[in-house]
């Protein structure tokens, strides 16, 4: 159980909460030193939004010692990574703040290590393998759902090699310095952003409440993320001028952060990874798709969490069994996910089943995730879930069943 879990338990990044509060970022950056180019790091809907204006005009002064790169991909590769790093090694970067969402705080992240290292950023895949401390960043947070702000790890795809994979690089010190959690700043933002954002919030809180390796200081942390995104996710997405409900958010959205950094994620994690890789797919839209697929395979493993997490979105459970409770809990997910619009299948966004087995192989090899989901998954089972949520309607055997016609009259 996990309060026999032994951890170590990290939370490194000062939060500055509420309407208003980039006004902090100022002071925050100073306790850091402003000697050297401070790096902005964004992507150009950001900039196109004035968010990153926005920014620039709270830190008097910093125009002139700044630069910026606006450029950030989806799903970051090495490729995109190590070509920024090239691009700015020579500039005399010494702060990197990064205005974005996950995209674009993992690649702060990633250039905060080569910025001092040097290298690839392939050469660091894994729990502190650079020498030298990583510059300092400062994440200002654009959406509802990466957590990246509140955690010490850069998500990579790897695009040299044969088999595109997902990777990460750890590290105590990859810990942003401080992070902004304010509200205003997401005003107006599309609600189809919200939805997917948020429900990859959601998903790291579930994912990080029914973790193997959690505590009860994590639990405390996801199951009331839970509560906050199940009250707040439908307020925020059908109206982002609800500065109450996009504050409630953001503020969940980095709990998972914590939470997630410190117990891990699980069997979603492990399968979206392996799409996002493969299809360059938006995380939070295949997390949300997966998310109620996976929970339908992994309740069984611990009813009781399951039927808690029921209990945090509201679902009346008196008079029934904890079993039917957790039953009750994952409907309750997948009606949340049609509710704020996340589409059904895979399939809806390019998935094809042709790629089952090469998904199956990455996800299942996937230690990171497979070691912390609460149900031990096999091939076959993680099969039986990419087959459902991808659309197909049938079953593993029917798929074989197919295969092996199509051999025999390849034969014949």
């Amino acid at each position: 159980m996990s309060e026999f879990n032994n951890m170590e338990f990290m939370a490194k990044t000062t939060l500055y909460t509420g309407s208003g509060s980039l006004k902090f970022l100022k002071d925050a950056i100073a306790k850091y030193g402003w000697e050297g180019k401070v790096l902005f790091v964004t992507d150009k809907g950001i900039e196109g939004a004035g968010i990153l204006r926005k920014v620039i005009d709270s830190l008097p002064g910093i125009q002139e010692k700044s630069m910026t790169f606006n450029d950030v991909k989806p799903n970051p590769s090495v490729t995109a990574t190590n070509a920024i790093y090239e691009k700015h090694k020579d500039d005399g970067i010494q702060n990197i703040i990064a205005v974005g969402g996950g995209s674009v705080i993992d690649t702060a992240k990633a250039l905060a290590v080569l910025f001092t290292n040097g290298g690839s950023i392939d050469d660091y895949f894994g729990f502190d393998l650079y020498s030298n401390e990583p510059l300092p960043v400062f994440a200002v947070a654009t959406t509802v759902g990466t957590g990246s702000e509140g955690g010490h790890a850069s998500v990579i795809t790897v695009d040299n090699s044969d088999l595109k994979t997902k990777k990460l690089v750890f590290g105590e010190a990859l810990f942003p310095k401080a992070a902004i959690l304010d509200g205003e700043l997401l005003i107006g933002m599309p609600g189809s952003l919200v939805s997917s954002t948020g429900m990859d919030a959601l998903t790291h809180a579930i994912e990080g409440y029914v973790s193997r390796n959690g505590s009860i200081v994590t639990d405390a942390l996801n199951l009331h993320a839970v509560r906050v995104i199940g009250e707040a996710i439908l307020e925020a997405s059908s109206d982002t001028t609800n500065i109450s409900a996009m504050n409630r958010m953001i503020q969940a959205s980095t709990t998972t952060g914590i939470g997630m950094s410190n117990g891990g994620l699980g069997l979603v994690h492990g399968i979206s990874h392996a799409i996002g890789a493969q299809y360059d797919a938006p995380h939070g839209i295949v997390n949300a798709i997966l998310l109620p697929y996976v929970l339908e395979y992994n309740w069984i493993a611990n009813p009781k969490k399951f039927a808690d997490i029921a209990q945090a979105l509201r679902v009346n459970t008196w008079g029934i069994s904890v079993e039917d409770a957790a039953k009750a809990g994952v409907k309750r997910v997948k009606e949340l996910t049609n509710e704020v619009g996340i589409p059904t299948n895979l399939s809806e966004i390019g998935v094809s089943e042709d790629s089952i087995e090469i998904l199956t192989d990455i996800a299942f090899n996937d230690e990171l995730y497979m070691g912390a989901n609460p149900r031990r998954a096999t091939r076959r089972d993680i099969k039986d879930i990419l087959t459902k949520a991808i659309g197909t309607n049938r079953s593993n055997e029917q798929l074989n069943s197919d295969k092996e016609k199509v051999a025999v009259g390849s034969a014949n």
